[in-house]
């Protein structure tokens, strides 16, 4: 009885280190991005240049340089990251379904934000003038973010509920209250401030963390390709078993990334695209 009590005690002091471990490697990663030489970073604008088109009227510029993406999509990608890195700080368990009502109208109202800035902002591009209001980076950048933070409240429970056995799964919304909500705003809020403040050193570590949102949203996808390929949905205990599964994933990710930069590059040389 002694034995299993210390045991119960110890494995959440336990579980509240490894969890973040998430915190820790970004922390890591961006100060070592910080102190790189901006040559150094250059691979990230390859990534950038698969999933984004890079338009330089529409992205940021920090200490002269251009993020890997453009402003929409790094409020996009670092929110996504973020997010799915505080669901795994703050909530701790493996949440398996998406938002209910009405917590699920606020995603709902970043996205349709995301999506009708976005539309606004094509349309003022193709016409060469102003559309229905003036389109602006800042604005490209909060549509951005909030659309991130809501994706990652969807992205977390697709991901938990293919992988994990049912009975270690937290049949629970991701998002279950307004508190939840506020947080994920609060993610939001604290990108567009960072990115919007614009200060050299920060250069390298918001365009290392837009671009590991790329990788790891293609990094969860083809990952749970791989699992479905696999049929090994919901057979997974242990984060050691996704080994495989993760690491192919990582894989096919990359994959991608080089096989459309090489294909946009030749189609922009023949066709004398501008971007």
């Amino acid at each position: 009885m002694v034995g299993s009590q210390d045991k119960t005690v110890a494995e959440p002091r336990w579980h509240a280190n490894f969890v973040l471990w998430p915190i820790y490697a970004l922390l890591a990663l961006a100060v070592l991005a910080a102190l790189l030489p901006r040559q150094a970073l250059q691979p990230l604008d390859w990534i950038g240049y698969a999933v984004c088109h890079r338009i330089p009227s529409h992205s940021i510029f920090i200490a002269n340089t251009q993020l890997p993406v453009c402003a929409r999509d790094t409020g996009m990608f670092v929110g996504a990251l973020i997010g799915i890195v505080s669901f795994a700080v703050v909530q701790r368990k493996r949440y398996t379904q998406f938002p209910r009502f009405p917590y699920v109208l606020a995603p709902a109202l970043f996205f349709m934000m995301w999506a009708f800035d976005g539309f606004n902002s094509y349309m003022q591009l193709l016409r060469g003038t102003v559309f229905l209001y003036p389109s602006a980076n800042w604005l490209r950048l909060v549509t951005g973010a909030f659309m991130g933070v809501s994706l990652s409240s969807f992205v977390v429970p697709l991901f938990n509920s293919a992988v994990w056995r049912p009975e270690l799964a937290a049949g629970e919304p991701s998002v279950r209250s307004w508190r939840d909500l506020l947080r994920l705003a609060a993610v939001a809020a604290a990108i567009i401030a960072i990115v919007l403040w614009q200060p050299d050193f920060l250069y390298g570590p918001i365009a290392l963390i837009s671009a590991l949102g790329v990788v790891t949203l293609l990094v969860v996808v083809n990952s749970l390709l791989v699992v479905l390929l696999m049929k090994r949905e919901g057979r997974y205990e242990r984060w050691s078993q996704l080994i495989f599964p993760l690491a192919a994933g990582l894989f096919f990710a990359l994959t991608e990334i080089m096989v459309i930069d090489i294909a946009r590059a030749t189609l922009t040389r023949r066709l004398g695209l501008p971007y």
